[in-house]
């Protein structure tokens, strides 16, 4: 059988976490080691999962954040299996959620990434609509023309995602000193640019919805107020993003992954600014969202 890494942060989990690691345990058809950092829980996260078996691994740790948690566990190079999964605190997996995506990879030459679609849930599992679909406020499938649209729309779920050893090869050749985006953004960029990814509309996870959630599924209505505060109150991220993966990856890429990250990279510079308002890639779904696109590109917000 087939060896799986899953990767997962916590923090503060002691309602939900164990629920989930039950139900990552019971896997159908492939050999589990669960590797669990604790990004300084002050509950009693780490007692529960000191309750389980030999195959969950528990690193202790300050609290850094969601992103540089799980960096910690994606570099770390004595974890090794032939593939790897990441995994929120909170969910619940259904018994082939890893070997549907196994049996999708064995088929890709080189690095490789699974995804999928999943149910979001209430926080007593309850059903409440597909994370992707067909209706308005849900977020659409995943579908990018090229690179430069998929670095701005990149919405894979981490906690969907399975990958194989040789996609760990390659994101291990570089470590960014910070990671400015979630672990899930960053390793399907890398992906993107040298691998193959494969999405499944299926669904074979529950995504669960509370308070505390770090990242939601299920958006609230906001005012408009609100949204001009939350835009104003964006910091940029695109030109430091652009840096680290031209650090890493620069003699790899192509001439027009290239151009587009010199772009980003030399942002806020007015003149970086007009090539990315007259990009046509640099666009959204609809005119109002391609509008706050532009906001935040002449605010320096991008």
């Amino acid at each position: 059988m087939y060896e799986v890494a899953v990767l997962m942060s916590c923090y503060n989990g002691e309602k939900y976490i164990a629920q989930q690691i039950e139900s990552i345990l019971n896997q159908d058809n492939v050999n589990i080691n669960i590797y669990i950092r604790d990004d300084g829980s002050t509950d009693n996260t780490r007692n529960i999962i000191k309750k389980f078996s030999k195959s969950v691994f528990l690193l202790e740790g300050d609290n850094v954040g969601l992103n540089n948690s799980f960096a910690s566990l994606i570099w770390d190079s004595n974890i090794k299996a032939d593939f790897y999964a990441f995994s929120d605190q909170d969910d619940v997996w259904q018994s082939n959620k890893l070997i549907t995506a196994i049996n999708y990879l064995v088929n890709v030459e080189g690095a490789g990434m699974y995804a999928s679609n999943q149910r979001v849930v209430d926080e007593n599992l309850k059903y409440i609509k597909p994370l992707y679909g067909l209706e308005e406020n849900d977020l659409p499938f995943p579908k990018y023309k090229n690179f430069s649209y998929f670095l701005i729309h990149n919405n894979y779920f981490g906690n969907t995602i399975v990958f194989n050893n040789e996609a760990m090869r390659v994101i291990r050749e570089y470590r960014p000193y910070e990671l400015i985006v979630q672990h899930d953004t960053w390793v399907s960029i890398i992906i993107y640019m040298f691998g193959t990814i494969i999405f499944d509309r299926n669904m074979y996870s529950s995504y669960r919805q509370h308070d505390n959630n770090v990242v939601g599924g299920v958006a609230p209505q906001s005012s408009f107020r609100s949204k001009m505060n939350t835009l104003l109150s964006k910091k940029p991220i695109y030109g430091q993003l652009a840096t680290f993966i031209m650090t890493g990856y620069k003699m790899k890429m192509t001439a027009d992954e290239l151009k587009f990250l010199t772009t980003l990279s030399e942002l806020p510079k007015a003149s970086s600014k007009i090539k990315l308002l007259l990009d046509k890639n640099v666009t959204d779904r609809t005119m109002y969202k391609t509008l706050v696109l532009y906001i935040l590109i002449i605010f320096s917000k991008f």
